[in-house]
């Protein structure tokens, strides 16, 4: 006996726009990855024509740009607490937590330059903060590469983590820690010192990492 296929709810006519095509999408793209995502997916969850589409989107990438540019901008407001070094640290915490939040987009993220108004907009709040921190606009320009690169890479490395075991196990899955390095004492008696460490918390090597970078500069 075949068993039935799950029929997706046509879209009501007049009712597509972009913010339904943004929120399906990230759907998809959440849980089969950027691999497994196409307009032709997109139009038979929302059981339109693929065509309807690129009326709001002229290309898949350019469809792929603006769920990047979701990310970047997150579901939290930037800070404003007045305390400039907290709100440094609040504004790449933001990122990181809105990276790992769609794990599977966040390759793109690293991939594309900025170009969306999200991308814009935090790294004109970043470098106000940096700069009313009192570093000089040359400092505030290296500090701010320095802190993005930091964050896009540590919340890449966790981020492969969770993607993978989101496409073995599925979206609920529990995620656990990356696995502890194992090494030979004799033979890397330094890896092997530290390696409890680098197997601890990401979260709380994260802001460790930054506080650090931050008292480097001074802040």
């Amino acid at each position: 006996m075949e068993t039935a296929q799950p029929r997706h709810t046509r879209t009501p006519r007049g009712t597509l726009s972009q913010q339904l095509l943004l929120d399906t999408a990230m759907e998809i793209v959440d849980i089969g990855g950027v691999g497994g995502f196409s307009m032709r997916a997109l139009g038979a969850r929302l059981n339109i024509d693929p065509t309807a589409v690129y009326r709001h989107f002229r290309t898949k990438n350019e469809l792929l740009e603006a769920l990047a540019d979701r990310v970047v901008r997150g579901d939290e407001p930037l800070p404003h607490t007045g305390d400039p070094r907290a709100d440094i640290r609040e504004t790449f915490a933001q990122l990181r937590r809105s990276l790992l939040r769609h794990p599977t987009l966040a390759p793109i993220v690293l991939r594309r330059p900025p170009g969306g108004e999200a991308s814009w907009e935090r790294t004109n709040h970043a470098i106000g903060l940096l700069r009313d921190a009192g570093l000089p606009d040359r400092q505030a320009s290296d500090a701010y590469t320095t802190l993005l690169f930091y964050t896009l890479g540590h919340a890449l490395t966790e981020a492969r983590h969770t993607a993978a075991t989101i496409a073995k196990k599925g979206l609920d899955a529990t995620v656990t820690p990356i696995t502890a390095i194992s090494s030979s004492a004799s033979r890397y008696p330094h890896l092997a010192a530290v390696a409890d460490h680098l197997a601890a918390d990401m979260q709380a090597q994260f802001h460790d990492g930054l506080s650090l970078i931050l008292a480097a500069l001074a802040i």
